[in-house]
């Protein structure tokens, strides 16, 4: 006898069950963090030198073009490093929860639980990334004196789970459409390169004045984001209505991938 599983509704997920397969999610992030430096020479270093060789890339570019990072007098090595960081997250996991089903349709094929597993395991292996390259981030922060205040150590945690659940919905619509249409991880790298140049990341968009240019601009999610983790950790102005936009931006993509995802999950044991 024949048994077929099958979700239950598409704007329903049974987190009981989510909460009773919480050790095979552990175990698949672990497995996908062990995998991803395995074979690597210097391990979890990477995850430290990553934002470290980033900022010094942007710092020595910085001393030969003009790069605008507004009227405060923030350091430029802190500036841009919050930018990476942040940037990272979300570009990492992005990408490889985009491939997150394409690359587990072995085991997808042999057992059973949540699908929706896969990019998240994706996302908190970038997370995993995150947490190490703050290692880079405090030592920078003690020499230029730039001490987290209450702003700061209050809009952190914020900021994490607003990036997170923008790149769960973004990757999860991806991994979803790549089961179909390879051609997404292709067009994912190129998206996603495109993307840092119109993101703050290592610059400030406040130069902008046109208000109809600044209204498309806040509709990246990421803007938002790093106006806001700016403002925790420096004191920088930050636009409220935009912030808004940039919130609206992100629930938005967060509940379309997540249903997208549902809709589909069905069919990856058939054409993964």
């Amino acid at each position: 006898m024949e048994i077929e599983i099958k979700p239950a509704k598409l704007f329903y997920y049974d987190f009981k069950e989510l909460y009773e397969f919480r050790d095979t999610l552990f175990f698949l992030t672990w497995k996908d963090i062990k995998i991803k430096y395995k074979q690597a020479a210097l391990g979890f270093l990477w995850a430290i030198l990553q934002p470290a060789l980033m900022m010094s890339v942007f710092i020595v570019f910085r001393k030969v073009i003009f790069i605008w990072t507004g009227e405060s007098d923030v350091p430029y090595p802190l500036f841009v490093l919050s930018g990476i960081l942040f940037w990272n997250l979300f570009s990492g996991a992005v990408t490889q929860s985009s491939n997150s089903i394409v690359n587990h349709a072995h085991i997808i094929k042999k057992i059973y639980f949540p699908r929706v597993f896969f990019p998240v395991s994706a996302v908190l292996v970038s997370l995993f990334d995150f947490f190490m390259g703050l290692i880079v981030y405090i030592p920078v922060m003690i020499y230029y004196k730039e001490y987290p205040s209450f702003w700061t150590i209050a809009i952190l945690p914020a900021c994490i789970v607003l990036t997170i659940l923008v790149a769960m919905g973004v990757g999860s619509f991806f991994s979803a459409l790549n089961v179909k249409y390879r051609d997404v991880k292709y067009i994912i790298p190129f998206a996603i390169q495109l993307l840092f140049f119109i993101s703050p990341v290592f610059y400030s968009h406040s130069f902008i004045t046109n208000k109809y240019l600044m209204l498309f601009y806040y509709v990246n999610p990421i803007t938002g984001i790093l106006e806001l983790i700016r403002f925790g950790l420096f004191g920088m102005p930050i636009n409220v209505y935009g912030l808004i936009i940039s919130c609206g931006s992100i629930l938005l993509s967060f509940i379309t991938g997540m249903l997208f995802f549902r809709r589909f999950e069905t069919t990856f044991a058939d054409i993964a």
